[in-house]
């Protein structure tokens, strides 16, 4: 891989000029990519950026690059920065090339990506419930019913402010968010649980 990318550096030194030196920037950035060594490949592809901003595969540039971040996302425990950078490459493809395969993929990526975002706002939350930090908690229930509500954390997020309201006396809030359950989600066992705290 590094005779490869080596070779490919070589071209763009030589032939600065040609059509081969933006071509080859980005042949060393795949090289790198498939061999997993990301942040090589997002190195090669900045400078490609930099150097040939017009260039015809620019939004393949952006795409490699979305990826190399998206490969990077370990789990919802795990720092946010590498999702926040995906997610911004893969916007940045459906705004500016809306019509190409790639925003196409991005579309599917970013709804991946609002699952894992969603999924760090859960486990936030049930860390603070377990340390009985009630309004942290409940903050971070919000967070998903306002933010994530396309996700499949919904459910429990609501069922969540249901309890944790119910808890804290706060009956009609509790009943609101159970309400809210039931017309959205009427055969979750979600909706039974909150039903049950309420009656």
């Amino acid at each position: 891989i590094f005779f490869a990318v080596k070779k490919f550096n070589e071209v763009e030194l030589l032939y600065p000029q040609s059509v081969w030196a933006p071509r080859s920037i980005l042949m060393a950035a795949y090289a790198y990519y498939s061999q997993l060594y990301f942040d090589d490949s997002i190195l090669e592809l900045e400078r490609f950026l930099d150097k040939y901003n017009n260039h015809p595969d620019t939004d393949y540039a952006y795409y490699l690059l979305a990826i190399c971040h998206y490969n990077q996302i370990v789990d919802e425990k795990k720092d946010l920065g590498e999702i926040i950078k995906a997610k911004k490459f893969f916007n940045l493809l459906i705004n500016n090339y809306p019509n190409t395969d790639f925003a196409e993929d991005a579309r599917f990526k970013l709804e991946l990506i609002e699952e894992i975002l969603a999924s760090k706002e859960l486990y936030i939350a049930k860390y603070y419930l377990e340390r009985e930090k009630w309004i942290p908690a409940m903050n971070r229930y919000k967070k998903i019913v306002e933010k994530y509500d396309t996700t499949i954390f919904i459910e429990e997020a609501l069922f969540r402010l249901v309890e944790l309201n119910y808890k804290l006396g706060l009956v009609d809030e509790a009943r609101k968010y159970t309400i809210l359950l039931g017309y959205n989600y009427k055969s979750s066992e979600w909706y039974e649980k909150s039903y049950k705290i309420l009656n």
